[in-house]
C-alpha cells in the first residue's frame, strides 16, 4: 500500500503542475491579447494576477515607455492635374482626410492573428517620423511646401556633387533618408485614395500625427485635450504603379 501511495504521488504532482501551467499561459493569452468582451470581463482578476499588490509597472523592462499614438492622413485631389494645381479656385475637388492608420487598427480588434497589412502606416509612420525630426527648420518648410511637378523637395539632386558642397555628410544622409521616407508615404498614401477614387486621383497630401498617451496613473481620466504634433508632407504627384501593383493591393 505504501509503495502505491509513493508511486501515484509524481502522478499527482504533474498534474497540479500541468493544470498550474496550463491555467497560466491561458492568463497569459487572456492579458497581453487584443481587448475583447472575455478580457474586459477577467480583467481585474488578471491584474490582480500578475500584477500583485507591488505593481512596478512596465518601466522596471522599459525606462522610456511609450507615450504616443501614431497616426498617418492622407487625401488626395482628384482633378486633372493643371486644375488641382490651381487650388479651389479652379474647381479643383478635394478628398476629405482619410485616417489611415485608424482603418487599419479596426482589423486587429478581436484578431489575434492580424497580419503585417493591419500595421502598414504604423511602420511608416515610425521610421519617417524620426528622421523628419531631425531635419532643419528651412528644410521642414520645404517638406511641407507643395512640389507637384517631380522637383526635388529640397530644390537640389542630394547625389549631385553641389549637394555635397553645401551639407554636411550627417546632414546629406539624413536628407536623402527623408527623401525615400516620403517616397514611401506617398506611394502608401496613393494607393489607399486609388483604392477608392480610382485613377481619378492624381496629386496626394499626406499628415502624420502623433497623440500624447495618458500615463499609466491617469489612463482612466477623461480629458478633452490632447497634445498633438506634425509632420506635414504637401502635394505630392501620385505615385505612379504598373496596374498589377493596383491590383494586388485592392
Amino acid at each position: 500500500m505504501t509503495k502505491q501511495r509513493i508511486r501515484r504521488f509524481p502522478a499527482i504532482v504533474l498534474a497540479v503542475v500541468g493544470l498550474f501551467a496550463a491555467g497560466h499561459i491561458g492568463a497569459t493569452l487572456a492579458y497581453t491579447g487584443p481587448d475583447t468582451p472575455v478580457k474586459q470581463a477577467l480583467q481585474p482578476g488578471l491584474s490582480k494576477y500578475f500584477l500583485g499588490p507591488l505593481d512596478q509597472g512596465w518601466n522596471l523592462f522599459a525606462p522610456g515607455p511609450y507615450s504616443q499614438d501614431e497616426n498617418m492622413l492622407v487625401r488626395a485631389c482628384i482633378s486633372p492635374h493643371d486644375v488641382c494645381a490651381g487650388g479651389d479656385s479652379r474647381g479643383a475637388e478635394f478628398t476629405p482626410w482619410r485616417n489611415v492608420t485608424a482603418e487599419e487598427l479596426e482589423a486587429v480588434d478581436y484578431n489575434i492573428f492580424a497580419n503585417r497589412e493591419t500595421r502598414q502606416s504604423k511602420v511608416v509612420h515610425g521610421r519617417l517620423w524620426p528622421v523628419a525630426a531631425k531635419l532643419t527648420d528651412e528644410q521642414r518648410k520645404a517638406v511641407e511646401a507643395n512640389h507637384i511637378e517631380g522637383e526635388p523637395v529640397f530644390g537640389i539632386d542630394l547625389d549631385s556633387a553641389q549637394a555635397e558642397q553645401q551639407y554636411s555628410p550627417g546632414q546629406l544622409h539624413n536628407m536623402r533618408n527623408y527623401e525615400r521616407l516620403e517616397s514611401v508615404a506617398v506611394g502608401l498614401g496613393t494607393l489607399y485614395m486609388h483604392e477608392e477614387y480610382g485613377d481619378a486621383v492624381s496629386l496626394v497630401e499626406v499628415r502624420m500625427r502623433r497623440d500624447s498617451v495618458p500615463t499609466f496613473d491617469d489612463r482612466h481620466e477623461a480629458s478633452d485635450e490632447k497634445a498633438e504634433s506634425w509632420t506635414k508632407i504637401g502635394w505630392r504627384a501620385a505615385t505612379q504603379f504598373d496596374q498589377e501593383v493596383f491590383d494586388a493591393w485592392s
